[in-house]
Formats: structure tokens, sequence, C-alpha cells
């Protein structure tokens, strides 16, 4: 083989491995999105389940009587502060 030979084979290897490197990589991004979704709409439903259980606190709290209403108060608040450390997560994972 001449010098344009053997450097066609040298540059026709190095295009295949470059085009296997490219095609794992797009492997891997497509796995990556799949469980970002997945990640995604877990973390989704979390905040959904904190969203509703402050809504039925609250709800509770508006009809409370007196002495009732301190105790729905503090359910509130820990519902109020899970619902707030939920979007907390769901900003701070999906900004990365």
């Amino acid at each position: 083989m001449g010098i344009r030979d053997d450097y066609q084979a040298l540059m026709e290897k190095q295009l295949n491995e470059w085009k296997a490197q490219t095609d794992r990589f797009k492997a891997e991004a497509a796995q990556m999105e799949a469980h970002a979704k997945a990640q995604y709409e877990k973390n989704l439903e979390i905040l959904h389940a904190k969203q509703a259980e402050a809504w039925e606190n609250f709800y509770k709290l508006k009809g409370a009587n007196e002495s009732g209403w301190e105790q729905i108060k503090a359910h509130m608040d820990k519902a109020g502060r899970e619902v707030k450390a939920a979007v907390e997560r769901m900003t701070t994972i999906f900004k990365q």
C-alpha cells in the first residue's frame, strides 16, 4: 500500500471510531432524557400530593373553631413547608 492508501485506511478507521463514540453519546443522552423525565414525573407526583395535603389542611383551617384552630394551623404550617421544599427540590434538580 502507498501513503495515500494508508492514510485513507487510517482516516476511515478513525471516522468509524468517532461515529461509534457519537452513537454511544446519543444513546446515553436518550437514556438521560428518559431518566430525567421519570425523575421529573416522580417529583411532580410528590409535589401534587403535598399540595393536596396542604389544601386539605387549609380547608380544615378555614372551618376550624377557636379550640382546634391552633392544632390545625400547626398541620398547615408543616404542609406548607413540605410543599415549599418539594418546589425547591424540583427547581434545584431541573436547573442542573
